[in-house]
This record gives C-alpha cells, structure tokens and sequence, in this order.
C-alpha cells in the first residue's frame, strides 16, 4: 500500500506540470508537493476535543467544523464536482488517525446513491477512504450499498434521516465483516444519523465494533446541508 501511496503522489506531481496544484480551502495555486496553503490551515475552525458519537458508533474522529473555509471546501468536493478536496481531506484525516490506526481492521466507506454518483462521477467518501486506506495501510472493505432509490440526507429533517438510511442501505456480505473492528469513512456527518445506522447494520452483520472518522462536523443540533446558490470554482486541474 506504501507503493500505491508513491503511485498516486507521482501521478499528482507528474499531472501538476499542466494542470496546477491548487489548495482546495482558497483555490491558490500550491507546490507541487502540496494539497494546501499552510496559512489556509491556520485559519481552519479545528475540533480540538472528543466528540460524543452517534448510537452504536465507539468513537467519532473529526477534523474540522463545517463552517467558514471547511465547509467551502467540502462544497467544491460535493456540490462542484471537484475530486482534489478528498486528497487534503484524506491527509488531514490520515494524521488525526495515525495514533489509532492500530485499533482497526479494515476501512468501510460510506457508500453514495447511483444518482450521486452519476452527477458527480464519482463517491466522495470512496476516494477518501481510498487515500486513507494507502496511507495508513488498511485494506477497504465495500461491505456496505445503497439502494437504488436512496434518497440524499441533506433533503430531509433529522427524524427522516433516520428512516431513510434503514431503508436505503444493506450490508453486501456479512463473511467480510465478521469479528472485525470497522472504521466508517464519510467526508461530513450532520446529525449522525447515517453513521449511527450503519454501524448498527455492521454489528448485526456481526462486525466486533465500529468507529467513524469524518472531515467535517455539522455544528449544533441540526443544519441542514444546502447547496450553495453561488458556487466558486477552483482552477481545474
């Protein structure tokens, strides 16, 4: 998995001759070595204390509050269609989890809906899981689907959110899952409805515990995740 890690960072590297590095907080164009402005990271609105998870969740792991630049940035990954924020989430959450690394068997992404997948090209919460997994070295489980209808959560209010993942997701294959310490991976958690519904059907699936990690929180006891009306684009890479 090191020698993936090397992989992507020279493809990156190798792509950056023409079509620049650009931080994805402010959309500044960084070195090629780089996934963001050191200042920009100075100016994120940091979790510095243990956040209470979600039912049948362990622990939850958060790197930033959905607000100010944070949350700019996770719109350009999920409203602009731009896949560079999940390399600077993926980091910044890689070394939030260095330390616990050891207490996991294997990374669960969140998984998208057909549709989401088809507006934006790809699932957001796979590709960070991806770089999550080649930097930490634990292999990806896909033992979670959506269902074909899923409805996105950012639509409905707390109470709905909570039906609504009971029926959009199952576990693909209780085998893969059995006795393993999972770690979910979603790029933002709101109400922790999602993850909180997951892991129930990972521990029922007979998973021996699960844990989440998230770039971003939604602050206070509900907001919902609009879209944003005004969208500015980052240079294209």
């Amino acid at each position: 998995m090191i020698n993936e890690l090397k992989i992507h960072e020279m493809k990156r590297r190798a792509v950056s001759i023409i079509f620049p590095n650009v931080c994805p907080f402010c959309g500044r164009v960084v070195n090629a070595r780089e996934y963001y402005c050191p200042s920009c990271v100075e100016m994120l609105p940091k979790i510095c204390r243990e956040l209470s998870p979600p039912e049948n969740v362990s622990r939850l792991f958060a790197c930033c509050w959905y607000s100010g630049i944070a949350r700019e940035a996770v719109h350009r990954l999920k409203f602009g269609c731009i896949i560079d924020p999940a390399d600077a989430f993926s980091l910044m959450m890689s070394e939030t989890l260095a330390d616990h690394a050891k207490d996991f068997d294997a990374i669960v992404p969140v998984p998208s809906g057909i549709k989401s997948i088809e507006k934006r090209g790809f699932s957001p919460a796979k590709v960070i899981a991806r770089r999550i997994s080649m930097r930490l070295e634990l292999p990806i489980e896909r033992a979670l689907k959506a269902g074909a209808d899923k409805i996105e959560q950012k639509t409905l209010s707390r109470k709905k959110r909570l039906q609504n993942a009971r029926e959009s997701f199952f576990v693909k294959n209780n085998a893969e899952i059995a006795g393993k310490r999972l770690l979910l991976v979603d790029d933002v958690t709101t109400t922790g409805s999602t993850l909180s519904v997951l892991a129930e059907l990972l521990l029922k699936a007979g998973a021996a515990d699960v844990s989440a990690a998230v770039f971003a929180k939604v602050p206070g006891e509900f907001k919902k995740l609009d879209e944003p009306k005004r969208f500015k684009k980052l240079t294209k890479k």
